[in-house]
């Protein structure tokens, strides 16, 4: 996601390639100029969040946030520009101050790696208002610290058509915005990238988590708060006014 808050414009956990490992891009983003980036933020280590092609593309110039025990691995891969971030930490970037937050999520780099870090989420506040990026996590009691937050991101899938822990699906991902009760919530993290596989075309379960969000909000108080926006589409949100694409 770009977010742009009191003239300050942040990444979050861009992967901006065409393809990486076995996955490829179905729908395209929007085009954003990458020399205009103050910032990114890094959730976590796993290769689709932290991805060196991406973060090599933004220049050394720019700002890199990760995990605290993140940050020796990332400068030996020539990422120059690291700061590291615990839960309860901040750091301020321009007129924003980016607030570390738990999350629940495995924390290794992958399976044959010995790099690893806990994962956060990132509170993203400014006179402006207040944006909460959830990274992956799972259902977690500290959600309801979040309360009142103007717009969270939240999570509603993954790459595959299962989910494993440390993950929200839909209906998880109602019960977080419940618990946190944002002003606006955008579901990210779906739909976007496809396993390769011998079938022509993407598989049909790449839509499931719309649909499934669409069934989980008929019954909750929080039905007209959720914007589910494609790749390349934004939300605007002015105040006390209501979103705009």
């Amino acid at each position: 996601m770009l977010v742009e808050l009191a003239g300050v414009r942040l990444l979050t956990d861009p992967l901006l390639t065409d393809r990486v490992a076995h996955l490829r891009r179905r729908r395209s983003g929007a085009e954003v100029d990458l020399s205009t980036i103050d910032a990114v933020l890094i959730s976590h280590l796993h290769v689709d969040h932290l991805h060196l092609r991406s973060l090599r593309q933004l220049g050394t110039h720019t700002l890199v946030v990760v995990p605290r025990g993140a940050g020796a691995w990332l400068r030996s891969r020539g990422i120059e520009r690291v700061e590291e971030l615990s839960v309860g930490e901040h750091l301020d970037i321009g007129a924003v101050q980016v607030l570390a937050v738990p999350a629940l999520h495995r924390d290794r780099r992958g399976p044959h790696s010995r790099v690893r870090a806990a994962p956060l989420g990132f509170v993203i506040g400014s006179g402006d208002g207040s944006v909460y990026f959830a990274g992956d996590t799972d259902l977690m009691p500290e959600m309801a610290e979040l309360r009142g937050v103007e717009v969270a991101l939240l999570p509603i899938w993954g790459w595959g058509p299962t989910l494993g822990t440390g993950h929200l699906d839909p209906l998880r991902a109602v019960t977080a915005a419940e618990r946190i009760d944002p002003g606006l919530v955008v579901p990210i993290h779906w739909g976007t990238f496809s396993p390769l596989r011998l079938r022509p075309g993407p598989p049909r379960w790449l839509d499931t988590p719309a649909e499934q969000l669409r069934r989980s909000l008929e019954s909750s108080r929080l039905r007209d708060r959720f914007s589910l926006c494609l790749p390349g589409e934004s939300v605007r949100v002015d105040g006390s006014d209501p979103p705009r694409r």
